[in-house]
């Protein structure tokens, strides 16, 4: 059995302070880099000196999947501060490179709960895997955008035919920056088709602008904040802005056999998550919010106190979730439209 002591005291992770921006983890979509991390929610304010080893083992045990990302930030908050303990459970998490990474261990039985996107939770939806969104993980705010695209300044991407011919940058093929890159394209009056999209992990992308590697890139933070304030680049389109502002970007996903044998930790779950998302949102440019994600993603707090963090969301939309499979089926991922209602477990999510 877990110390108490030990698992509010020393599982907490520690603040680099000397990671270099260019290295850093990016704060939203997926990742690049994998690394593994681990945080243990146990006995609720560890502080019951009679009976708290016998409450610890008590807990129900949930294991979550996150990436080393800002939208899952609320998760380490809901540990930090004992919210899942006090629900009765005690969450393990481990990290994946991306959201598509964690759906694998998700079905296979490896964790109870994981982080991914969007695009990649609709695709395993509509395989036929057995997955199901239960909270909300990442959305894109209008106000606080966290992926733009990124160019050389002096260079033209208004129109379509400016964009024709062009190479622009994305993590990786058939990801949701690759989706939406596309439809900023085609919503700039291009054609996706006369667009080379070129393979460049995020850390790289502002250095392919530069050395005209690639034409534009579609960054995320820290790296878009950086690349922008360079004098040679400028931020040239907001594709999530352009063409559906407000996306839903990621949720939670369990499978519907662990939804069906475990509802009431689902239940505990997204109560703890809910609360760590409300402290998140009411201090989110505090010194101890700033402080939780520079542990969390390795990224310096005079870094963060740099870049736009955006709030996270409270609710899961279906609406929006329709619109990216809309995107996804006439950018040919999809053949046809899943039922987008059953892919969200309502009664778990709480809309």
């Amino acid at each position: 059995m877990r110390s108490t002591a030990r698992s509010c005291a020393s599982r907490r992770p520690r603040c680099p302070g000397t990671a270099a921006p260019e290295n850093a983890l990016p704060l939203s979509l997926t990742p690049e880099i994998p690394m593994k991390y681990a945080f243990t929610a146990l006995a609720f304010a560890c502080a019951s000196l009679c009976g708290g080893a016998s409450q610890a083992a008590e807990l129900a045990k949930v294991r979550v999947n996150v990436q080393t990302i800002i939208d899952c930030v609320p998760v380490i908050v809901a540990i930090r501060q004992g919210y899942f303990a006090q629900e009765g459970l005690e969450v393990d998490t481990s990290t994946s490179a991306g959201g598509a990474v964690g759906i694998p261990g998700l079905v296979g039985g490896a964790y109870d709960i994981a982080q991914s996107n969007t695009v990649s939770g609709l695709l395993a939806f509509h395989q036929g895997l057995d997955v199901q969104a239960i909270a909300p993980g990442a959305k894109m705010q209008p106000q606080a955008p966290t992926t733009e695209m990124v160019g050389r300044k002096g260079e033209t991407f208004r129109s379509g035919a400016d964009l024709e011919g062009k190479s622009i940058g994305v993590n990786n093929r058939n990801s949701i920056v690759w989706l939406y890159a596309r439809a900023w394209v085609k919503a700039r009056g291009g054609d996706p088709a006369k667009v080379n999209f070129r393979e460049v992990p995020f850390p790289q992308m502002e250095d392919a602008v530069r050395r005209r590697n690639v034409d534009a890139a579609f960054m995320v933070e820290p790296f878009k904040s950086a690349a922008a304030r360079h004098a040679e680049l400028a931020v040239v389109g907001s594709p999530f802005n352009e063409v559906q502002p407000g996306a839903d970007a990621g949720q939670y996903l369990t499978t519907g056999k662990y939804a069906a044998q475990h509802p009431e930790n689902l239940r505990k779950f997204t109560r703890a998550l809910r609360r760590g998302i409300d402290w998140y949102n009411a201090n989110l440019r505090s010194p101890e919010a700033l402080q939780v994600v520079s542990d969390f993603t390795k990224l310096p707090v005079p870094v963060l106190q740099q870049i736009n963090l955006p709030p996270m969301p409270t609710q899961i939309e279906v609406a929006q979730i329709r619109k990216t499979a809309e995107l996804m089926r006439d950018n040919g991922m999809l053949a046809k439209l899943p039922d987008v209602e059953r892919f969200v477990n309502v009664p778990a999510a709480g809309n």
